[in-house]
């Protein structure tokens, strides 16, 4: 289990697959998911305490909102590898 911080504009990268927080207000998120291989870009949207699959098997909880950023439970096989980035200006 990983519990990180996510503010508006920041990504996630999960193996080759990007997330970028788009959105984020008191009781949900929106994500844009893309493979980086020229993937089409998907958007996801998570509501508080709700779990969602993403890919490779991780999935995500949003646990709670502050302002812009995310409280986020991610629950992930040992293999698969996840790194945040750091902060990106937000998406227009």
């Amino acid at each position: 289990m990983l519990v990180l911080t996510c503010d508006v504009g920041q990504s996630l990268l999960i193996e080759d697959v990007q997330l970028v927080l788009i959105y984020a207000d008191a009781r949900s998120i929106i994500f844009s998911m893309r493979k980086l291989s020229g993937g089409r870009e998907t958007k996801v949207s998570l509501q508080r305490h709700q779990i969602v699959n993403v890919c490779y098997n991780v999935s995500f909880q949003l646990m709670s909102v502050s302002g812009q950023s995310a409280n986020l439970v991610l629950e992930h096989p040992e293999e698969v590898s996840i790194q945040k980035n750091e902060f990106e200006p937000p998406l227009n």
